[in-house]
């Protein structure tokens, strides 16, 4: 299980990003202060319980906000 306090920093870095859809190594290396496979494996977590959403352009994938879930089709 990840470390609650670096679940919040890596909302943090979503909700401050300027960027709507990031790339998992995005994070990572917004974050050089933590271990990468840490916040790989929070995202993961995260994604999981729903405080994040993986999508999918159909050959790119995204790390979202659940808020910032494009619908439109």
């Amino acid at each position: 299980m990840a470390d609650e306090a670096l679940r919040r920093k890596i909302m943090d870095f979503f909700k401050n990003s300027k960027k709507k859809k990031l790339y998992v190594k995005d994070v990572v290396k917004g974050m050089p202060e933590e271990n990468s496979r840490d916040i790989k494996l929070a995202i993961q977590e995260m994604t999981t319980d729903g405080s994040l959403k993986y999508w999918s352009s159909g050959s790119t994938t995204f790390v979202v906000l659940p808020e910032n879930f494009p619908t439109e089709v």
